[in-house]
């Protein structure tokens, strides 16, 4: 798939208040823009518009602060976030379309096999360090993901079946698979794949953690304190931002603080009291006295991903069974806990993917609330005794009790789960709660319980390969347990760059996932901004993750 424009900026534009993306767009973009006079609110009250201000200190809420800022390492949001102001990536997405963008990467070409992808490289960009980007150092990226293994779990995922980068000139680079790789081209868009300095790769992985690398990206980092606060510089020789961003130079604002505020209410009571300037995660709880404060903007949206949901375990004994997992996406009301726990403001989940992912599929007839078609499939699974406490149990005498193990400390989570109890014992299943400090880093197929719950962000329909494939240990829910129809049309998706084609397997594996219960989808997560309305020029990219470069401060 050649590709050798370079686009115009794109940005939305969006009203104050609260926005939600719908069922048929991607638009992630979260932008604010309008005319007035230089750093000050427009007529209407919004953030500030007019002529960007530069410089300022910048503060914002993170809901859980990074324990690594290698984002290559970590796949979590947060170091994610902090992965896109250091380090810059071969391509961008486009918020609005999905398209994948030239940025690094000016043009590419795809072999007719898919094995093969080559890139032309922009011939003006340094990392912080003073090193030159050039092929070299994407060959060097690429191998060093490669030797990171298990270490970078995404990244590694992204590059499986790597053969090798070969350097073709200073400025252009093959970089050669085994087998048909095509989603790769969209991860060379995320931020497990991030391009750094080649004289940082040979540190050593903790030391990457910590920071100890140079990236090419509008910030450097000046301080980090795992699990608290990141602190970030501009870097004033700027000069290649994301074709998505406005500001094509240095970033306006000097300085970027970042504080980890876990509790909702805390950070956004510090959003109000203006010791921060941005908060993320809006609590639900709290989104509509910000939302009618006319001192704020709020910005939400829906996070293309897959849909929050409850996994059936397979590798449960008493799970083993399609019915089974079946009944419990049926015995489950995701409306109650769209309205229960997230106030309205997450929506009640219609399919594998979430409404704004590309290559979401509205599975609503089936991801339905029908507690007497769950008794059916209960029954004809052989849980078909009621005893005493109303638990069902099989010809055995073994009841249908299920454990739910997650990581405890997230008030709305403990409260669906106990929503979900209570929803499920009305058909006979009993759900025991298991809340634990830290989830342990096992293979999928050695996970504790029987029910996870799981998140995965990505704008690819790829990231149904990623979770519900049997393919990868640390991420794919079927690892050990193939379905091999499943793993076949997940397979296929990496045989061609053809988006109707991608879109047409995609569409028959979410089928798949739902008719087999693998899983139980529960809600579309909205990802909620909130800011004063001195702060002008928020945006974010697909994956809603703030373009830090772009914000400024009118006072």
């Amino acid at each position: 798939m050649p590709s050798s424009r370079l686009p115009a900026p794109r940005r939305l534009s969006g009203p104050k208040g609260w926005t939600t993306a719908t069922a048929t767009a991607v638009a992630l973009s979260l932008v604010l823009t309008g005319c007035g006079s230089d750093g000050d609110q427009d007529a209407s009250g919004n953030a500030a518009a007019g002529d960007p201000v530069d410089g300022g200190t910048v503060t914002y809420g993170f809901t859980e602060a990074p324990d690594c800022v290698d984002s290559r390492q970590r796949p979590q949001l947060n170091s994610r976030t902090i992965g896109r102001q250091l380090a810059d990536t071969l391509t961008e997405q486009d918020p609005a379309t999905g398209e994948v963008l030239p940025w690094l990467a000016t043009s590419w070409s795809v072999s007719d096999d898919v094995t093969a992808f080559t890139f032309e490289l922009r011939d003006d960009v340094t990392f912080s360090d003073g090193e030159t980007f050039d092929a070299e150092a994407v060959k060097a990226n690429f191998d060093a993901v490669v030797e990171l293994g298990a270490l970078a779990p995404q990244g590694s995922s992204f590059l499986a079946g790597y053969q090798e980068s070969v350097v073709e000139d200073e400025f252009v680079v093959t970089v050669r698979f085994e087998e048909p790789n095509a989603q790769f081209l969209q991860a060379t868009a995320t931020q497990s794949l991030i391009q750094l300095s080649p004289a940082s790769l040979g540190n050593e992985p903790a030391d990457l953690c910590q920071g100890d690398f140079a990236g090419s990206g509008p910030f450097t980092l000046e301080s980090f304190t795992p699990d608290s606060t990141v602190e970030l510089v501009r870097r004033d020789d700027y000069a290649w931002a994301s074709p998505i961003a406005e500001n094509q130079g240095a970033a306006h604002v000097e300085r970027v603080v970042l504080e980890g505020i876990p509790e909702g209410s805390v950070r956004q009571g510090s959003l109000t009291s203006g010791q921060v300037d941005v908060i993320e995660s809006v609590p639900a709880s709290g989104l509509a006295q910000l939302e009618s404060d006319d001192r704020f903007t709020v910005d939400s949206v829906v996070l293309p991903a897959i849909a929050i949901p409850y996994v059936p375990l397979v590798h449960s004994p008493k799970l083993g069974d399609a019915d089974t997992r079946r009944a419990l996406s049926l015995a489950l009301d995701r409306e109650a806990i769209v309205s229960a726990v997230y106030n309205g403001v997450s929506q009640p989940a219609t399919g594998v993917l979430t409404s704004t992912n590309p290559g979401h599929l509205d599975q609503s007839d089936e991801v339905r609330y029908d507690p007497e078609a769950a008794e059916e499939l209960l029954d004809r699974a052989g849980w078909d005794t009621v005893g005493d406490d109303g638990i069902r149990e099989n010809a055995d005498g073994e009841r249908l009790s299920l454990t739910i193990t997650y990581a405890s400390g997230s008030p709305e989570s403990e409260q669906q789960h106990q929503l979900a109890q209570q929803q499920w014992a009305e058909v006979g299943i009993e759900l025991t709660l298991d809340p634990v400090a830290e989830l342990p880093l096992v293979q999928m197929d050695e996970y504790p319980g029987d029910i996870a719950t799981w998140s995965q962000t990505r704008a690819d329909v790829d990231v149904i390969r990623l979770v519900y494939s049997s393919f990868h240990p640390e991420m794919s829910m079927l690892y050990n347990h193939p379905d091999e129809e499943l793993d076949a049309l997940l397979s296929s998706l990496q045989t061609t760059v053809d988006s109707e084609e991608r879109l047409e397997i995609a569409e028959q594996a979410q089928r798949r996932i739902i008719e087999q219960g693998y899983s139980v989808p529960v809600y579309d997560r909205v990802w909620a901004y909130g800011y004063p309305n001195e702060l002008g020029g928020f945006a974010t990219d697909i994956e809603g993750k703030a373009l830090l470069n772009e914000v400024w401060l009118t006072s």
